[in-house]
């Protein structure tokens, strides 16, 4: 996706972000054949260039979301589940700091998806905290991988996190709602 029809979905985004009791309605989006045809490159064109060799994708949204940037990065999908789900193999728990909703959670990970060669970009749906890309930081660093920065779709957070962390984003919350 070149830089005119990234802007272009971004704007359309905003103008067509469903919303549900008055709320962004990520899993809306996913209703619409055009933005789900056009979501994982317009997640991915941030970092076409950097080599990207796995995309780690945090539960909920993150791993349907994951699956559309890896495929358009011709990367690797890993998934970083929430304590509780099956995640065969899970050899690590990581606790968040305290999520948009005040509770700290706990995520699954597997050692044996990464290796230090690895060039690492975080896919989720919001940045509000950055707590989950935090952890998702944290299973990197410990590997011995290369963090590159990560993608959502709505940014609801501050210049500060958005730039220690290199978070892309396609829609500004304030601009929804």
């Amino acid at each position: 996706m070149d830089k005119s029809d990234h802007l272009a979905f971004c704007s359309f985004l905003t103008k067509n972000f469903p919303l549900v009791n008055e709320h962004p309605d990520v899993a809306g989006l996913l209703r619409d054949p055009y933005i789900l045809r056009n979501l994982g490159a317009a997640m991915a064109s941030s970092f076409h260039d950097e080599g990207i060799t796995k995309v780690i994708a945090p539960e909920a949204r993150g791993p349907v979301l994951g699956a559309l940037v890896a495929t358009c990065l011709k990367a690797g999908l890993v998934l970083v589940r929430k304590e509780g789900r099956n995640h065969p193999g899970a050899d690590q728990t990581i606790t968040s700091e305290q999520t948009w909703t005040g509770e700290r959670i706990r995520f699954l990970t597997r050692s044996f998806d990464l290796d230090e060669s690895d060039r690492i970009l975080v896919v989720d749906d919001w940045a509000t905290t950055g707590n989950t890309i935090r952890v998702a930081k944290k299973f990197i660093d410990e590997i011995g991988a290369s963090y590159i920065g990560s993608s959502v779709i709505v940014n609801k957070s501050d210049t500060q996190m958005l730039e220690a962390l290199n978070v892309a984003w396609l829609v500004n919350f304030d601009d929804l709602v």
